[in-house]
């Protein structure tokens, strides 16, 4: 679905000319009248009703619904409001067997428009493209605390500034593990933001006792303290100031080492015995030449790495905030069997391990119980050898990788989660002897990505074994073509399954192709993907 919305990319002088014009036209805009200027444009530019867009239903709705995250419906907009920036929607489709409510109010910048529509009188191009800007403005823009701000000048003090730290993120002016501790940051303070309102609810109809009132105090503190270090990095100054001290401190540790590259052994504690024994087990790991040095906790190792370091861990739970000098590449390896040696998310987030570069990880269990995303594969290659990835949510995501991004995992276990992995545009994927088990959905890739698949097992999925995203129709030829078989597949050259069994429990979903939301293929029974593939139960494939 995703695929027929209409899209923009915009250069920053393109988005500083557009708010300017839209939020600048009366001259100094204070924090209070930017609502306002929003609103005279967005009931000027938008459509107010008929058009059809993607709603993309976000987290905590599809908790709420008990659906899977992310989930795309088709909708039908029958009335906005422009004051408060919502529309009322009709659904039209749901992306797969799921059960909504026929109608919702939900934020306009939930809403894509498609490039298809019933009513061509309409100006779609122009409504999408309003959005786009909302949009943008609300995600990437504005703070949790603006609206605290008694700043007279807002486009002059922010706008540009914040502009440019935006792109500067995604061209890598800024490093990777900064741009991630300010993503980090700026969730952290949204969802602090959620709770004072809530608690602020809560004191309003009840008596205000001790500890709320302390718990308000704190997340007041610490969301002044998380306004203080993101503006400082706001500042292009400052923030080349920061990135040229990092850069300072990276070069300081590889003048200061004898050795180009070093092991750090992170011992969590224990008798000497234990500590014997511990290094004895692990000495097969390590090469006799390898300099070697210990450090008590994990995070402690990674801030001290440099690009090509490895690091040991002892069993034992291991949380981590980031990836500290392992994020220009390295290694991370446990020495027993994955169960015994843990690694876990220091603080409830989005992504545990976010990855932009050459990395192996090996006999460990990754636990993403509190976070959103396991790993990301931003760019480079990730090899995961004898691991565990395990989720707790349906609504998770095991791994994700994204375009110019490569995963490589050998003898490796992904449960519970509510997509295994997800496959990016031109993402490339090859498992060996894994085990994708007990999630909503397997694998869910897009038809450009590239995934081979040898000795694998995709079973006790609720939904989809595997699940491809097209974005064009097929042509006649494949039309004709049966479910399941290997001509079917063979139009997509950049799958390869060899010798794997592909199940689906719930309706016996084995593989879904999905475009738009009419259905083209059905089949029944077992059906046999290639020579070596054996597909268990009902193939049902939506095109």
């Amino acid at each position: 679905m995703s695929s027929d919305i209409i899209k923009f990319e915009k250069s920053l002088q393109q988005r500083l000319s557009e708010y300017m014009d839209i939020l600048g036209a009366r001259g100094n805009l204070p924090v209070s009248g930017i609502e306002n200027e929003w609103y005279y444009y967005v009931e000027n530019v938008l459509e107010p009703a008929g058009w059809q867009a993607i709603w993309k239903i976000s987290r905590q709705k599809c908790e709420e619904f008990k659906i899977q995250f992310p989930t795309l419906v088709v909708v039908m907009v029958r009335n906005v409001n422009f004051e408060e920036l919502r529309a009322v929607v009709d659904i039209v489709a749901v992306q797969d067997d799921i059960s909504l409510p026929e109608q919702h109010e939900v934020p306009l910048t939930s809403l894509y428009p498609t490039k298809k529509q019933e009513n061509e009188i309409l100006d779609v191009h122009g409504t999408a493209d309003c959005l786009d800007q909302l949009r943008f403005f609300y995600n990437h823009l504005w703070r949790p605390w603006d609206c605290d701000d008694e700043n007279q000048d807002w486009l002059s003090t922010h706008l540009e500034a914040r502009l440019q730290l935006y792109y500067d993120m995604q061209s890598g002016i800024v490093l990777h593990e900064t741009g991630q501790h300010i993503r980090l940051l700026l969730q952290e303070a949204r969802e602090i933001e959620q709770n004072i309102q809530a608690t602020q609810e809560e004191a309003d109809t009840d008596e205000v006792d001790e500890n709320s009132a302390l718990t308000m105090m704190e997340l007041q503190i610490r969301r002044e303290e998380i306004k203080r270090e993101i503006e400082i990095l706001e500042n292009p100054l400052m923030r080349n100031l920061v990135v040229k001290k990092k850069y300072e401190v990276v070069q300081a540790k590889k003048q200061k080492r004898e050795h180009s590259k070093e092991v750090c052994f992170v011992w969590l504690g224990g008798t000497i015995d234990e500590f014997i024994n511990t290094l004895t087990k692990a000495r097969s790991f390590i090469q006799p030449e390898a300099y070697i040095k210990t450090c008590p906790l994990l995070q402690e190792a990674l801030d001290q790495a440099i690009a090509g370091d490895t690091v040991i861990l002892c069993p034992g739970l291991h949380d981590v905030s980031s990836t500290g000098g392992l994020e220009e590449g390295g290694n991370i390896m446990g020495f027993l069997e994955p169960s015994v040696t843990t690694i876990v998310a220091h603080n409830a987030g989005n992504v545990l391990l976010d990855w932009s570069s050459d990395v192996t990880l090996e006999n460990l269990t990754i636990n993403a119980h509190s976070v959103q995303i396991a790993l990301s594969v931003r760019n480079g290659v990730v090899r995961l050898r004898n691991c565990q990835v395990r989720g707790s949510s349906t609504n998770g995501t095991g791994i994700l990788v994204l375009k110019g991004g490569r995963l490589e995992a050998q003898s490796c276990e992904f449960v519970h989660f509510g997509i295994g992995l997800v496959l990016d545009h031109a993402a490339q994927v090859s498992l060996e002897d894994c085990t994708i088990t007990s999630c909503n959905t397997g694998i869910k890739m897009c038809e450009d990505a590239s995934v081979m698949l040898k000795r694998c097992s995709v079973s006790g999925c609720s939904e989809y074994g595997i699940r491809i995203e097209i974005s064009q129709q097929p042509n006649n030829e494949m039309d004709n073509r049966q479910v399941g078989s290997v001509i079917m597949l063979e139009s997509f050259t950049n799958i390869r399954l060899d010798a794997t069994t592909v199940e689906g429990n719930r309706k016996g979903d084995v593989l879904k192709i999905q475009h738009q939301d009419s259905i083209l293929y059905e089949s029944g029974g077992s059906e046999c993907i290639s020579p070596e593939v054996k597909v268990e139960a009902e193939a049902n494939i939506a095109i």
